[in-house]
This record gives structure tokens, sequence and C-alpha cells, in this order.
């Protein structure tokens, strides 16, 4: 009876040596794809562009220390012989070294990014033993560097009330004239009009004075990610997000709308919001008598059900007149429709 299970007929006999030839064929050409994959044409296969991509990724992986020499996050753990020479220490400002200074001073890569992360996300030294709480930076270099360790008064500027905006040093700045130029414009985190800050008030936005970079007010619905990384708190990753949800939306009418960009901090929106201002203008709008309903609902704002009541709707009705009509449906609330006055036009 054990025979019936390993019988194999005619047929599935050639349909089994079939499928074993191939798994052997497939197996091969894994074994030997970076002998054959180079002779492909580019326009027949994307395999060299994502080759090239991933070896550029590996390299990115690896990092050179202070002798020149890559490693890679696997060797992240490995012991620095206690011989080797990083450099005369010097003095040094935690909040404001760039990583090519802390890793002169026997800083792993690694703990140098860890205070980068930590300055971007709005952290500050104010004190020594702060640095101490990094990741990475063990008791027997917190006490090598210390003696080294400087931390300028402004670190401290918010105990004296300067914390309103980062980096605003007491030296050189009038805080009553600062204060007349800024309050009268800000009404709900928005603000109104340009303004710039008066030139003997100095701002720390990567070291830079108002007359250094312009305005200290910045339309976000102008402003590119370099721009917005100048703002105390705002690393690379959150400009993208900020720029990339603009985009999706076709710009901002509020700058209330940055709440609702995931990975932002409620600090850092709080401090940066009286910094940015809205001009609507800037908005590029939807005309719902034309789009097509992909296009509708790509926008943040609009389901896929809302977008399918706009197309029914205007197909019945010849076209939609105004928003309003929208609200007779199910599909929108008063609160869709008050947003989306915004990007709609008809």
């Amino acid at each position: 009876m054990w025979k019936d299970f390993f019988y194999f007929s005619k047929g599935e006999r050639s349909a089994i040596l079939i499928l074993a030839l191939l798994i052997v064929f497939v197996q091969i050409a894994i074994w030997t794809v970076d002998y054959w994959q180079p002779l492909l044409p580019d326009k027949l296969t994307g395999l060299r562009a994502r080759r090239e991509a991933l070896a550029a990724f590996r390299d990115s992986l690896s990092e050179k220390d202070v002798s020149g020499q890559r490693f890679s996050y696997a060797d992240r753990s490995r012991k620095y012989p206690s011989s080797q020479k990083y450099g005369e220490l010097t003095a040094f400002n935690p909040n404001t070294a760039d990583s090519a200074k802390l890793v002169s001073l026997g800083l792993r890569p690694y703990v140098a990014r860890n205070i980068q992360k930590y300055r971007q996300k709005g952290g500050v030294f104010r004190k020594i033993e702060d640095f101490a709480r990094i990741y990475g930076v063990d008791p027997a270099t917190y006490a090598r560097l210390k003696p080294f360790i400087r931390l300028s008064s402004e670190n401290s500027a918010s105990a004296g009330g300067f914390s309103s905006l980062p980096g605003l040093t007491r030296a050189n700045s009038n805080i009553g004239l600062f204060q007349n130029t800024l309050a009268p414009d800000a009404r709900d985190g928005v603000i109104a009009s340009e303004g710039s800050l008066p030139a003997n008030v100095q701002v720390g936005m990567n070291g830079k004075s108002a007359a250094q970079y312009g305005s200290l007010v910045m339309d976000v619905n102008k402003v590119d990610t370099a721009m917005l990384q100048q703002l105390k708190g705002v690393g690379a990753a959150s400009a993208n997000r900020i720029v990339q949800y603009r985009n999706s939306l076709g710009g901002f009418y509020s700058t209330h709308q940055l709440e609702e960009i995931k990975g932002l901090y409620p600090e850092t929106l709080s401090r940066i919001k009286s910094l940015l201002k809205v001009d609507t203008a800037q908005i590029t709008r939807i005309n719902a008598n034309k789009a097509s309903l992909e296009r509708l609902k790509s926008h943040p704002y609009i389901s896929f059900y809302q977008a399918k009541v706009i197309v029914e709707l205007r197909k019945a009705r010849s076209g939609i007149k105004n928003i309003n009509e929208l609200a007779e449906f199910k599909e929108f609330s008063s609160a869709d429709i008050d947003r989306l006055r915004w990007y709609l036009v008809f």
C-alpha cells in the first residue's frame, strides 16, 4: 500500500524533473549573479542600478575613525588601543562642537552622532555633568574630557527668561525692543507679518544673527529643509517631514497644521510656531470639477469615499458651483468643509 504514495505517472515524473532542474538553475544563478549580472543591458533590467545603490548604502554604514581607516557598525564595540593618539585635548563646547571636533577628542563617531541628535531634538548641556549622560560616554572618557568642557553663559539663558528663542544672548541685545517687535504680530501661533529682529538682537540660529540670516519670521509655505533646520530642535528628519506634508497638502493655511505631522515633539512645535508665518496665497488648490478620482483622494484631507462623492456629484449636476454643496452629504462633516475651503476650487 505504501507504494501507492510513491507512484507517479509519466507526466508527474516529467513535472518533478523539470521542477528540480529549475530549482538547481535558479540556485546556480543566485550563486553566480556577480558574474552574469553586469553583462545584462541596462534597458532590460534595473538590477545594476539597485546593486550600485546597495553598495553605496553599505559604504554609508561604515565610518572613518581618527586614523582614516574605515570600520563598520559591527566593530563599534571594539576597544581603541590605549596607545592610539587622538591629538592634543583642547577646550570645547558640547553645545556647538561639530562631529570632527568631537571625534578628534577621542569620542567614537557614534557617540558624536548621539550628541548631535540630542542637540537636534532641542537638548542643551546646561551643566558639565550633563555630558556624562550621553549614551556611549563611559566614566573614563568623561573624567578625561571634563577639564576641557566649556559651557558659555547663553546655554543657561532659560534660567533668566531667555528661553523663548534658542541662542538669544544677553550681550548686545535689547529684550524690551525684541518683545515689542514680536508680540503684537503673534496670533494663535501664526505670525501675520514678516517682521524682523532689531540689528542689536543676536539670534542663535546656527551662529547666524538676524542681519546675517535675514528676517527671523519664516514663511512655512516657502522655506526649504535647509532653512527649517536653522530652527532649534528641527533636524533633517523633522524638516523633511514638514516639507513633504506641505507638498502633499498643497500648502499650509495655519501653523496649527504642523501638529498633524507625526514625529514632531510638542516642545519643538510650541517653539517654532512663533517663528513661522503662513502665506495662504502660496497654497496649490485642486479644481474639484476637473481633477481625477486618484488626484482627489491623494490629498490628506480627502478620503476615497469623499472623492467619489465629488466625482459623482459633478457628473449629476454638470459641475459643482461651491463647496457648500458637499455639506449635503454625510461623508463631509463641518470640519471637513472648513478645511477643504482652502484646497478646493470650483
